[in-house]
């Protein structure tokens, strides 16, 4: 049989080691080719994070390449393993990284993102063919995961929200802020001292203009619901912050007068 010097040579393309080999060596131009030569093959792995919203093709291929070239320099011709085999984990690895650190709260494993991309094929799979949205035992059944690990997938995957995002997309409406609570921190209340008894907060709410009493009233549901900002500022006709600063403005009044209140 005619040997063809062409064909892969124990399981590996023997043109590609060559070039592997010249791009480490830092012959002129190798480096650019061996780019050229792998950049399908990048592409394909950065199919795997398309679903990420926060990262574009264009970022995910880039950071691909910087994974390629940083497998480049470890690569080992002697141990016998064919680069590709080598290289992806790096490009893997690079990619990942960069959707960690722009798209979600928490770092997640390759291991994870691999999963969560099974999830989204899994789920496109069941809608076109039942029409409707999975429940969450039918797509743990078709990705043949537990309940439990596909919910903790699921938190993962979620993105970072900011403290002072209004809730709802409405500029006006309360932040993410306003409904967390911190059980460590002060009320902003606590800060009229605790000595002052109910009829002296009562004196101590007089001193205020009737806007100002109707929200501290509503914020801390003195005689009435406990109301949000949004509520509030629907309520007098203005906006969530300007509510939030009459809130603040008020609170400042009602701790300088319960200092001058003293003890009863």
């Amino acid at each position: 049989m005619d040997h063809d010097d062409r064909r892969p040579h124990g399981g590996w393309d023997e043109r590609r080691l060559q070039l592997v080999l010249a791009a480490q060596r830092r012959e002129n131009g190798k480096r650019g080719e061996l780019i050229d030569e792998f950049t399908p093959l990048v592409a394909g792995v950065a199919r795997l994070y398309r679903g990420s919203s926060a990262v574009n093709r264009s970022e995910l291929m880039q950071q691909g390449v910087v994974g390629l070239l940083e497998a480049l320099e470890r690569y080992d011709p002697e141990l016998g393993t064919p680069f590709w085999a080598y290289a992806s984990w790096w490009v893997r690895q690079a990619m990942q990284q960069l959707v960690a650190q722009l798209g979600r709260p928490v770092v997640l494993s390759d291991r994870a993102l691999r999963e969560l991309a099974r999830l989204a094929a899994e789920q496109r799979r069941f809608v076109q063919e039942h029409a409707r949205e999975p429940t969450l035992c039918e797509l743990a059944e078709a990705a043949e995961m537990p309940i439990a690990h596909l919910q903790r997938l699921q938190v993962a995957d979620r993105h970072a929200r900011g403290l002072e995002e209004p809730l709802g997309g409405d500029p006006g409406a309360s932040t993410f802020a306003d409904v967390l609570c911190d059980p460590e921190a002060e009320d902003p209340f606590e800060r009229v001292p605790q000595r002052v008894t109910a009829d002296q907060v009562r004196c101590l709410l007089d001193t205020l203009d009737d806007r100002e009493r109707a929200i501290v009233r509503g914020r801390f549901g003195l005689d009435c619901p406990q109301s949000t900002l949004r509520e509030l500022g629907s309520r007098l006709g203005v906006s969530a912050e300007r509510v939030r600063e009459i809130e603040q403005r008020a609170l400042d009044k009602l701790q300088v007068q319960s200092c001058a209140v003293g003890p009863s």
